[in-house]
């Protein structure tokens, strides 16, 4: 039986814009793949509380990584965007 909690609301928020940005990041256009990069850094949120509520902690050690990524592609499609205006 499926449960109103927290961690079940975390649980689809992850996945769902995890979906939606991967959507994003295969667009052809720089614009919209920005919003895809966007959006996983919004999904940094509930994935942090699910990582500490299921003692993942460790994992925290290598989203560093990724949000190091994330922001350089981030950067890279905003200026892409603008070189093509």
């Amino acid at each position: 039986m499926f449960e109103l909690s927290l961690f079940n609301f975390a649980q689809f928020a992850d996945q769902g814009l995890s979906l939606i940005g991967t959507l994003f990041l295969t667009s052809l256009s720089a614009k919209t793949r920005m919003y895809g990069f966007l959006i996983f850094i919004i999904v940094n949120i509930p994935a942090l509380y699910l990582l500490i509520v299921t003692e993942l902690w460790w994992i925290l050690a290598l989203t560093q990584i990724w949000l190091l990524l994330n922001l350089r592609g981030l950067l890279n499609n905003f200026k892409e965007s603008r070189a093509v205006k």
